[in-house]
């Protein structure tokens, strides 16, 4: 199964319509999320989201790493550590998903 790869060009002229590309995705929220409280490994992210493949998390990890809102660090220690944080940019969107919990608490 290959990456999903949009139909249609993003419209350059409309700023929402990018910054909800690059946030949306099955699990691109709950990572988010939780990067934005703590850097974390992919073991501690498939404990969080258990229905969730390690397919399906690394691929959207490659994504957001892709897309500059996260990083990716691998220690040279044995065994082999790797580590993901949330870039400058991704930590612009801490005030969005404070706003979206408070609409989402409204529901």
């Amino acid at each position: 199964m290959s990456a999903y790869q949009r139909k249609t060009p993003l419209k350059s002229d409309c700023a929402i319509e990018k910054a909800l590309h690059v946030i949306s995705g099955k699990w691109k929220p709950a990572i988010l999320n939780e990067l934005l409280k703590r850097n974390t490994r992919l073991k501690d992210i498939q404990k969080g989201l258990p229905e969730a493949s390690k397919r399906a998390l690394t691929q959207q990890l490659k994504e957001m790493i892709d897309d500059g809102l996260i990083q990716k660090k691998d220690f040279n220690e044995f065994p082999k550590r790797t580590e993901y944080s949330i870039t400058d940019l991704g930590t612009k969107l801490s005030s969005v998903f404070e706003e979206l919990s408070k609409f989402g608490n409204t529901l």
